[in-house]
């Protein structure tokens, strides 16, 4: 999850860890806010009732997390393309690791808080081939987060560790996105025809969004090659 960048910051250099991971957790929790709230007026919006419980914020849930999970992403090539001098790209770990830990508060709700509440997911219940690609991205991204460490880069070799990290972090967010994309695909095909519900699930620009991080991640790649070759 850590991306490249060491785990460990030099000290008097940089923002603080401390500061690191509360600008992570803050961005979590304001995007988690916003989802409840925007999924509480869209649902005014299309079954005219203002009705707030568990389903909204599990799903405010799971579109926090894949948006942090993408923003973790987005630093490197931004860095790469612009040529910058890398100071933010230390964000990207924390945003990574926040990310997971949303998502799999997000995992929890959907299966197990919301069933001990005797609520249903919206849309009732979830499609088995989403639920195996959520697994397989939590899956990658806890191997992630368990090698974000100094004491792994050294024992893997540091470019090994980059290229795991690198190649695991891709397909996370295919397969987050790929999730999201197998629950609610059928929803953004209704509302791009008919328009029916005036506000989209807020899932589809957040989607839409890790898309645009991977065709970035594809041209720094592309970029890289040319420069080496």
């Amino acid at each position: 999850m850590s991306q490249e960048i060491p785990t460990t910051g030099e000290p008097g250099r940089g923002p603080s860890l401390r500061r690191l991971w509360f600008r992570a957790w803050a961005l979590a929790a304001g995007a988690g806010a916003f989802g409840c709230v925007y999924f509480l007026v869209r649902q005014h919006f299309k079954d005219g009732i203002w009705r707030f419980d568990l389903t909204l914020v599990n799903k405010s849930l799971g579109v926090a997390a894949l948006l942090l999970l993408a923003l973790s992403m987005t630093s490197t090539g931004l860095n790469v393309l612009g040529k910058r001098n890398g100071r933010r790209v230390v964000l990207r770990k924390y945003y990574g690791l926040v990310g997971f830990w949303t998502g799999l508060a997000h995992a929890a709700a959907d299966h197990w808080l919301l069933p001990a509440a005797g609520v249903h997911p919206e849309g009732g219940i979830e499609d088995p081939h989403a639920d195996a690609v959520a697994l397989a991205a939590l899956a990658l991204f806890a191997l992630m987060a368990a090698v974000s460490n100094d004491r792994a880069r050294m024992r893997l070799g540091t470019v090994r560790w980059r290229k795991f990290l690198r190649y695991a972090g891709t397909a996370g967010l295919v397969l987050a996105a790929a999730h999201a994309t197998l629950l609610k695909g059928a929803s953004w095909a209704r509302y791009v025809r008919t328009f029916s519900s005036v506000l989209p699930s807020l899932s589809l620009p957040v989607v839409l969004f890790a898309a645009a991080v991977l065709l970035l991640r594809l041209v720094v790649w592309i970029s890289r090659g040319r420069k080496k070759a």
